[in-house]
């Protein structure tokens, strides 16, 4: 039944109550769902996620896409259905770095001294192969200054903050933003000039 059925005509079901076209909508799309999960494990695995949580999140695109297709604006299904998943599965993305980000916040010098080499966290901030997680061990807390520095950010500023903090490499940055690397470096850059700033404010204060 509804084998030879087109997505159009299935959507249409749904949306008259047909419980056996909506399970073929997402038998069929739920090998898409495990590809884009599969596709962002690498980078879910760095804040904590694993497959499961993304495919969930996927499915959950995918459901948003069958209640809020409207095929009066002519565009596929299939294309608005893997925009609404890519777009889900990037959100739980950037939520789970934020969080990281803010256990960070919470526990973090920016300034303070961390080996012989008179280096600061400032200096290693976006530096290749810095793991977020090893720097718990510093007790000085600068909710306020990062709170300060966050507030100055613009969107997309704050979209590369969130993923270098958690270790996301340039190249890893630019595909999840969907942004050339050098939009990438020039904003890490234009970061790096902002913190510096404040701490000198702070500093001559």
């Amino acid at each position: 039944m509804y084998k030879n059925i087109n997505d159009y005509e299935l959507i249409y079901l749904v949306e008259e109550k047909d419980e056996n076209a909506l399970n073929i909508l997402y038998d069929k799309y739920k090998p898409i769902v495990d590809l884009k999960a599969k596709k962002y494990l690498k980078y879910g695995k760095k804040i904590g996620l694993e497959y499961e949580d993304l495919y969930q999140e996927g499915m959950l695109g995918l459901s948003e896409a069958i209640v809020s297709f409207d095929q009066e604006k002519n565009a596929q299904f299939k294309t608005f259905a893997n925009l609404c998943m890519e777009r889900q599965i990037f959100s739980l993305l950037k939520k789970a770095s934020r969080k990281k980000h803010t256990l960070l916040n919470d526990s973090v010098s920016l300034d303070e001294k961390i080996n012989d080499d008179e280096n600061t966290l400032l200096d290693v901030f976006f530096e290749k192969g810095t793991n977020p997680s090893e720097l718990y061990e510093y007790k000085e807390s600068k909710k306020e200054l990062f709170e300060k520095i966050y507030s100055i950010l613009t969107p997309l500023e704050k979209e590369v903050f969130d993923l270098k903090i958690n270790n996301f490499d340039y190249n890893e940055i630019s595909q999840l933003l969907n942004k050339s690397y050098k939009s990438v470096d020039s904003s890490i850059q234009r970061i790096r000039i902002k913190v510096r700033k404040i701490i000198d404010e702070i500093q001559i204060n």
